[in-house]
This record gives structure tokens, C-alpha cells and sequence, in this order.
């Protein structure tokens, strides 16, 4: 994996954590911290392999620590019981995740796209770049005709989840390093361009780019998640890019204002969003605090509603699971 590197330790209440964000010159950073962390009182685990997946539930992938390894995790979204659905295997350091048509949850993970099935835990290779030129696939989106693209910090693929085919869905122009992409209502492509300085790029359906937004508040963006006219970017306030105060940016898509949509208190160093079946934000965070020791990052999971702009702490890590990357959010299918 020699697109994965350490970017640095960052030190917080006396310890160090390998830094997790996206280097702007196309590598993934994703080294990891060693620890055992204490349970969350108000979040029970169970540790189980596989999880029938209910409207509202909440998806994530948790790249774990030195030790574990991978793994995939739902938060139910009544009563907030953690299991693990799938771990080991294909997954070492999954970094993105989506929920196709059928129900299966869809990883980015190393160079490979992987398919993970709810209810039984058991993986399947998508593809890799024995594929085809997949590349290091890390933000991911599923397109109405159910093919999934994926932003590979070159290009943006398009991969047939049936057969693994893999073609270009667009590359050049202003994109440098694509870290994200999401589809819209449109079927414009949206992308997160980790250029100097970082930029949101608009692909319309014949290929032309336009830039939306670029520089201002955006220092190290991570991940989006677009509904209507706003696209929601998790970040951090630092100008050099660490975490410490995480940052939730609005960007309006017609005009590229920004504005802070949540700042502060559990967002630390936020990367992966999405926007539950209540159009609230739910945001992974691995640079969460514990409430009760400032001393340890244990990770989490925030809901941060879009009105009153309070957050939730849904969840926090617990065990191995201290680095909560993407997230997806399992949907109404009556409201799809």
C-alpha cells in the first residue's frame, strides 16, 4: 500500500496520533493509534457478525486501531446498540461507505472496492486494480443506474458493481487530487478537489467542470454530503490542516458562499457525512474527545441538527473501535 503514509503526529493533552487527513499531494493518511479505550456508558456493543439493516440505522466504517484492523458497524438508529457486521478479511483500512439499491453496503478499502452483505457479514472483491486502473478509491457515490463512482485521488471511475468493469467517468481539467464525489438530483457529479487551495468542482453530465467553491473556509476538507442546493463539508478551523476544532461547512451550490454550519464541542477532526432520514447531519469523527477523560481521543459519531445546530454524541469508540471514518445512513424507502 504504498499510496498510505504517515503525514505526522499531532499531540493532544500529552499524546500523539498519527494525523488522518488527505495529503493534498494524493496520499491517503491513515496511520494509526494503539490504546485501549472505556466503554461508553450510554451505548451498549454487541459484538456480532452481521445485522439485519432498518430505515434509519447508521452505517460506518472504522479503520480501528494497530492491532484489529477493519471493520464495519451499525449504530441502530433507535436504540444507538453497536454490532459489528463485518471485520477482518478484505478490510484493513476502509475509508468510505455506501448503501446500494439491494440493501448491500458498499466499501472503499485499500485499493479495492468491496461489497459487504447486512445479514450475513460476508465479503465480496468488487474490484481492484487487477480490475482495471482503480486506483486508491476513496469517496464513493452510487448513480441511479446503480454503478458506483468513486473519486481514486487521480480520477473519478465508474465501476459496474455486477461485473467489476471499471471506466473513467471523468479526469483532467481542474481535477488534481479528487478525494470525494456525490451525484446529485441532476446527475451531475460533485467533487472534492484537494488542489492549493482545496476546491468543489461541478462535472455536468457532458464532461464540462465549473468550480462551485474554492479556498476561504476550506482548509482540509475530508467528505460532503449534498442535499439540494447545500453541500455539507466536514473540516477542520486549523489553516495548517490538524485536527483539534472540527468545522462543519455549508457551501450554497448555486453561488459557492460558505458558511459554518457546526463548529467546536465534539468535532474535532472530523471526515466522514451524511444526512439521516431527518435531514440532520451525522458526522464520523476519529479525533472525538471523551466527555469524561480530555486526555483520550476515543473517537465518534455526531448527529448535529441543522436549526437549533446542537450536537448529539450518538456514540463514541469503545475497544478497538476508536476511528469512525465513513458514514451512511440506511434509508426510508418510502421516502426514496
Amino acid at each position: 500500500m504504498d499510496t498510505i503514509q504517515q503525514f505526522g503526529l499531532a499531540k493532544v493533552a500529552g499524546r500523539s496520533r498519527p494525523g488522518f487527513f488527505a495529503s493534498i499531494m494524493g496520499t491517503l493518511l491513515t496511520a494509526l493509534s494503539l490504546g485501549i479505550f472505556a466503554q461508553n456508558p450510554g451505548s451498549r456493543f454487541l459484538n456480532n457478525s452481521g445485522s439485519r439493516l432498518e430505515p434509519g440505522d447508521i452505517v460506518y466504517v472504522d479503520s480501528g486501531d494497530a492491532i484489529q484492523g477493519g471493520f464495519v458497524i451499525k449504530v441502530d438508529g433507535q436504540t444507538r446498540e453497536k454490532s459489528v457486521i463485518s471485520s477482518g478479511g478484505l478490510l484493513r483500512l476502509p475509508f468510505g461507505v455506501v448503501i446500494d439499491a439491494e440493501g448491500q453496503i458498499i466499501v472503499s478499502d485499500s485499493g479495492r472496492l468491496i461489497r459487504i452483505d447486512p445479514e450475513t457479514g460476508g465479503q465480496t472483491l468488487i474490484a481492484d486494480n487487477s480490475m482495471g486502473d482503480l486506483g486508491q478509491p476513496c469517496g464513493l457515490a452510487m448513480e441511479r443506474r446503480n454503478s458506483i463512482v468513486v473519486a481514486n485521488l487521480q480520477s473519478v471511475m465508474r465501476v459496474n458493481p455486477h461485473s467489476g468493469q471499471i471506466q473513467t467517468a471523468c479526469t483532467g481539467g481542474s481535477l488534481l487530487y479528487p478525494l470525494c464525489v456525490a451525484v446529485t438530483e441532476r446527475e451531475e457529479l460533485v467533487v472534492l478537489n484537494m488542489a492549493f487551495p482545496p476546491e468543489i468542482i461541478r462535472v455536468h453530465p457532458n464532461g464540462v467542470q465549473s468550480v462551485i467553491s474554492r479556498g476561504g473556509l476550506l482548509n482540509r476538507p475530508q467528505a460532503f454530503a449534498v442535499q439540494g442546493d447545500h453541500i455539507y463539508i466536514t473540516d477542520v478551523a486549523n489553516s495548517d490542516g490538524n485536527f483539534g476544532i472540527g468545522r462543519v461547512i455549508d457551501v450554497d451550490a448555486r453561488t459557492g458562499e460558505q458558511t459554518i454550519a457546526a463548529e467546536g464541542q465534539y468535532l474535532s477532526g472530523p471526515v466522514g457525512i451524511a444526512l439521516d432520514n431527518e435531514g440532520q447531519l451525522v458526522v464520523g469523527d476519529p479525533y472525538t474527545v471523551n466527555p469524561e477523560r480530555a486526555d483520550q481521543l476515543d473517537g465518534g459519531i455526531i448527529r448535529i441538527n441543522l436549526f437549533t445546530h446542537q450536537q448529539d454524541l450518538v456514540t463514541r469508540g469503545t475497544g478497538s473501535f476508536v476511528n469512525p471514518r465513513g458514514v451512511a445512513i440506511v434509508p426510508n424507502p418510502n421516502h426514496q
